[in-house]
């Protein structure tokens, strides 16, 4: 699975920056990342692959600063909603998103911005864990029945798709952002097939939240 979507991830980027050859990648070594097949592909077109010394994380420190960054902003995200730790991975991507359309303390531009030369948009950013309304499909509501149902937001696939979470079962769907109704002061609660787990946080690194404010956390 990784090694797919590592070459996704090179024709991607191949489409997006056709000027600038990719020559060289830095990978763990994992051994979907070592195997005969990787580095076949990559010498055929061309990539150059290193490989850090095991355990040795400084000399993969660009990736080991971004791991870190997510972690700071993923973790106030999980800390004021009322998940458990076990759902971690949506407030991580939706830290990712939000790394995206940003300015840092290093650049006055967000990433997209520098990367394709476009303004972010915010607009369709939500507080993380907030209650979201969706819409009931026709087929499976009545004419005096309910015609919305409470979800979790936990982030967007695009700026007109968000992802949410049915409370009851944890299963993640997606909804049509200009169809979606948010309340950001309500932060509904997991139950039903997910048991609660600890609101316990183990990653050894203090929150930098206060010095990250521009988006009120979000």
């Amino acid at each position: 699975m990784a090694f797919a979507r590592f070459i996704a991830q090179i024709i991607r980027l191949r489409a997006h920056f056709p000027d600038y050859a990719i020559k060289k990648v830095r990978l763990d070594n994992a051994g979907e990342f070592t195997s005969a097949a990787f580095n076949d592909f990559c010498m055929s077109v061309g990539i150059d692959v290193e490989h850090p010394v095991p355990h040795v994380h400084t000399q993969n420190g660009m990736a080991e600063s971004l791991i870190k960054r997510l972690q700071l902003i993923a973790r106030p995200l999980i800390l004021r909603t009322k998940f458990p730790i076990t759902v971690w991975g949506h407030a991580i991507l939706h830290a990712g998103a939000l790394v995206q359309v940003r300015p840092s303390a290093y650049n006055e531009f967000s990433p997209i911005q520098l990367a394709f030369g476009n303004i972010a948009k915010y607009i369709h950013l939500r507080v993380f864990g907030c209650a979201v309304y969706i819409p009931i499909a026709p087929p499976q509501r009545s004419k005096m029945g309910p015609q919305r149902r409470l979800g979790i937001y936990v982030g967007y696939s695009s700026p007109s798709i968000i992802r949410y979470l049915e409370p009851a079962t944890g299963d993640m769907f997606t909804a049509r952002f200009a169809d979606s109704h948010f309340d950001e002061n309500e932060f509904p609660a997991l139950g039903g097939g997910l048991r609660e787990s600890p609101n316990d946080i183990t990653w050894c690194t203090h929150s930098l939240a206060y010095l990250d404010p521009p988006f009120n956390q979000r």
